[in-house]
């Protein structure tokens, strides 16, 4: 079997499962996004404090914008807990998943808090990983990596490969599948991030900053699950320039929609 094909099988197989909200493209004449400075070391104490202040504006903004977009959303479904944990082991990170009450978890390590140079860094994460809840991108993940294991998995059957042939191909298929639109759901939820720091009164260009850490850096690439660090500071400054449009329009900060959507 010959993978282009294959590959291009999954591709539109996957079609239907993209981003949702429209992600802003950054104008030819953009200015050039802030290149890695210098960094305070900011101690334990200090980054608790902001995670503690920002927390709470950040969690009852997102809340407020996940009703709007899901307003026949079970409650829980809405209901988000941000948690700052010390695990070095995981190290500088966060993420987004469900509790089993179906309540959506945001944790964020104290080893990435530590990264930060200011609240508005903090609170860009937060909405970050609160936006990917809201877009809905872990059951697009699991769709996605479910369609491409079966894609791949019945092209290696009805090629009549062995069956251990077969669970690779279905493994590689996930693994594809999963990854089909990472980089777009990565700048979608940067996107909504945006909004929702702007709406909970914290500044999402600042925020965004906090991917000149070195760290935090990518360079994107095919094979990679983030974008480039400076194309997603360059997406969030345009959809900044957009939340002051709209606020100097008078209207409340709104992300548009690029495709209908079914509520969770």
């Amino acid at each position: 079997m010959r993978f282009a094909p294959l590959a291009l099988s999954l591709v539109l197989a996957l079609a239907a499962c993209g981003p949702t909200y429209e992600v802003r493209q950054p104008a030819p004449t953009s200015q050039t996004p802030i290149a890695a400075g210098p960094v305070a070391a900011r101690g334990a104490a200090t980054v608790t404090a902001d995670f503690r202040a920002a927390a709470p504006r950040i969690e009852q903004t997102a809340e407020a914008m996940c009703r709007e977009t899901h307003p026949y959303a079970p409650s829980q479904s809405c209901n988000f807990v941000l948690r700052l944990v010390d695990d070095p082991r995981i190290g500088p990170n966060a993420f987004q998943t469900l509790g089993e009450d179906g309540r959506p978890q945001v944790v964020m390590t104290l080893q990435l808090a530590m990264l930060s140079q200011n609240i508005d860094e903090i609170a860009f994460v937060l909405g970050h990983e609160t936006g990917h809840h809201i877009a809905d991108h872990i059951a697009k993940g699991q769709s996605q990596a479910m369609t491409g294991a079966l894609v791949l998995g019945t092209l290696a059957t009805l090629g009549n490969a062995s069956e251990q042939t077969v669970s690779d191909m279905m493994r590689i298929g996930a693994s594809l599948g999963g990854r089909a639109y990472s980089q777009s759901y990565e700048l979608e939820a940067d996107t909504l991030g945006a909004y929702i720091a702007a709406r909970a009164g914290f500044d999402p260009e600042r925020g965004s900053r906090i991917f000149t850490r070195p760290a935090l850096a990518s360079e994107g690439g095919l094979l990679s699950t983030h974008p480039a660090s400076a194309q997603r500071q360059a997406t969030v400054a345009a959809t900044n320039a957009e939340i002051r449009r709209q606020q100097a329009a008078g209207l409340r900060p709104t992300p548009g929609q690029a495709e209908s959507r079914l509520p969770f």
